[in-house]
């Protein structure tokens, strides 16, 4: 099975900070193949959303002129 083939390297990439999305392209394998091979190896998935906070734009207040 290719996930048991790349597991290791997957959660070594995985852990230097690369997104599952990057180590899927570099092993030439789909996303969800690189996420399970990461996850084999017992490695805990960061949550995605977090990246997210505090990185979104401010809400739109509307000026007086109007």
């Amino acid at each position: 099975m290719i996930v048991k083939k790349i597991s290791k390297q997957a959660s070594e990439m995985y852990l230097e900070g690369k997104s599952i999305e990057t180590i899927a392209s570099e092993l030439d394998v789909c996303y969800r193949t690189a996420r399970k091979a990461v996850w084999a190896e017992g490695v805990e998935l960061r949550d995605s959303s977090t990246r997210l906070k505090g990185r979104t734009r401010p809400k739109k207040v509307a000026s007086e002129d109007n």
